[in-house]
């Protein structure tokens, strides 16, 4: 099945081959890569939406990732995705990091005497 994914100036984006997720060894890594990204920039995004974007990722590359497992198996993949997504949500994650929470303000203010 082929999907062509539209951004929201209707133009189209990368078609994306969602066939690619029957390999169970893509799943797997998807699954893998979605809990470590999830773990470290926790702050940041979720697993279920960490899962989303390696599977998005994969469809949107079907052709790499195929070429991926058939000449290096599931360790390049996982690697290639990982890098993917972490390169998408570091950005985020750093913006995140250097807020803090109203809570955290609120006591610092009280320990202040303000």
């Amino acid at each position: 099945m082929t999907l062509d994914l539209v951004d929201i100036d209707g133009m189209a984006a990368k078609a994306a081959d969602w066939s690619v997720l029957q390999d169970p060894r893509v799943e797997s890594v998807a699954q893998a890569v979605a809990r470590a990204v999830a773990r470290d920039y926790g702050l940041t995004l979720e697993y279920e939406d960490a899962y989303q974007e390696a599977v998005m990722t994969a469809a949107e590359r079907a052709s790499e990732v195929r070429r991926m497992l058939s000449e290096a198996g599931p360790g390049l993949l996982h690697r290639w995705l990982s890098q993917r997504l972490r390169d998408r949500w570091l950005t985020e994650a750093r913006r995140r990091a250097g807020h803090l929470s109203y809570e955290a303000t609120q006591q610092a203010a009280e320990r202040s005497g303000q």
